[in-house]
């Protein structure tokens, strides 16, 4: 059997272009787990942010690249996409802070729609069958796609193997090496989205909390490389959250990040609010004094206190205004060096992949072959938390499939 199209990788990519391509087209789709959707699965702590409704304009620039975005988002963009999982009965949410999620905040209802469109088309799904090779046949014009198991004849075949990020999944990077020995240029997976470590972390016991709103400014020897304002999270033993996470593909080892954990206070203003307090219950601890007077979590305040060698239960009138103002300084600028950014195996998604020089964004296809297509993470594009990943995996996949359907 000579199959139209092999599509190797079943994850949201390769479902997607699946689903949508019609039943008249003999398709088999290769995934080396024994389910398909693994990753999908896990997406958005498993409650699967599939896009944002932020306007398109601003949506393009959340990407590395924000040119090759265009090309591929405009013609399936955001609301393109919420309107195709509605027409087929799955309901959608829109939280306050623009991010799409199925109502049920379950991400297997996402990845059962797919897998039904799927079986409703007849199309084939082989898990627990790896592809080993692939090679271009000149003289009859097919590709054979080696596997585990056995091989296979296709008039096309589109890679959907995802990048490296979460490699537990399978989606490990190691089909780059395949395309490589086919002539693909590739460049290195790196991490991206991930948390960031940095010498002496102090917020072990803030493990979970997060505060909204923080500025952050990262150097690079007297030169500021970043400044940003997010969400930040506290891990047992990293910085995460969105303000880290979107940062953390520019984040260099033994750059210097300064957090301004309150940048809707001046330092005035804080200064001069604690010492009121002060003035007003001398006797009252000062854990209690700053709780009053500061805009942050209780338990933040016992950490920065600890931090800037301020015992907690001393009365207010005892602490220097010195010590004050070092406090708030802390709150203010708290500057700390990175060790290292996260690895694969925490990283939402992974920076690096096919060379976008490689691909013809009209469809989607290898500029050498078109015979041969690339989709999703595999491709060296990377965007923001929020929606943004997803995004261009389903994009990607209806636009190749669009340009298959014309060929």
């Amino acid at each position: 059997m000579v199959y139209d199209v092999i599509i190797i990788g079943a994850g949201a990519a390769g479902l997607f272009a699946a689903a949508n391509l019609p039943s008249d087209r003999k398709v088999m789709i290769l995934e080396r787990n024994d389910r398909p959707g693994i990753k999908l699965l896990m997406t958005g702590a498993s409650q699967c942010n599939i896009t944002n409704i932020e306007n398109i304009k601003t949506f393009i620039k959340r990407y590395n690249n924000p040119a090759v975005a265009r090309k591929v988002l405009y013609n399936f963009n955001n609301i393109m996409l919420m309107e195709y999982f509605e027409g087929l009965g799955l309901k959608l949410i829109v939280r306050e802070d623009g991010k799409v999620f199925p109502a049920s905040l379950k991400s297997k209802d996402v990845l059962d729609v797919l897998i039904r469109e799927i079986q409703k088309k007849n199309h084939q799904l082989n898990c627990n069958e790896s592809a080993a090779d692939i090679k271009w046949q000149e003289s009859i014009g097919l590709f054979s796609v080696v596997t585990d198991k056995q091989k296979y004849t296709a008039k096309k075949v589109m890679v959907a193997t995802g990048g490296q990020s979460y490699p537990k999944s399978g989606s490990d990077g190691s089909f780059i090496g395949i395309l490589t020995k086919v002539g693909v240029k590739t460049n290195n997976f790196e991490p991206a989205l991930t948390s960031v470590k940095v010498a002496q972390y102090r917020f072990k016991d803030l493990s979970g909390t997060s505060l909204s709103g923080v500025r952050l400014s990262t150097k690079r020897d007297i030169r500021t490389v970043i400044k940003t304002t997010g969400d930040l999270l506290f891990t047992h033993d990293s910085f995460s959250g969105p303000v880290i996470l979107n940062s953390s593909r520019n984040i260099n080892n033994h750059d210097k990040m300064i957090f301004d954990f309150i940048p809707q206070c001046d330092e005035k203003s804080l200064f001069d609010g604690i010492t009121r307090q002060v003035s007003n219950n001398p006797r009252k601890e000062i854990k209690t004094t700053i709780e009053e007077s500061v805009p942050i979590p209780k338990r933040m305040t016992e950490v920065l206190l600890e931090i800037t060698a301020i015992d907690k239960k001393k009365k207010s009138s005892e602490v220097s205004k010195k010590d004050i103002q070092r406090f708030i300084r802390n709150c203010k600028h708290y500057e700390v060096t990175v060790m290292s950014r996260q690895g694969f195996e925490n990283a939402m998604v992974s920076s690096g992949g096919i060379s976008n020089e490689e691909i013809n964004f009209d469809n989607m296809t290898w500029l050498k072959n078109k015979n041969l297509i690339f989709i999703g993470e595999v491709i060296d594009i990377d965007g923001e938390t929020g929606g943004y990943n997803l995004q261009f995996a389903f994009s990607s996949a209806k636009k190749a499939v669009s340009g298959l359907l014309f060929d």
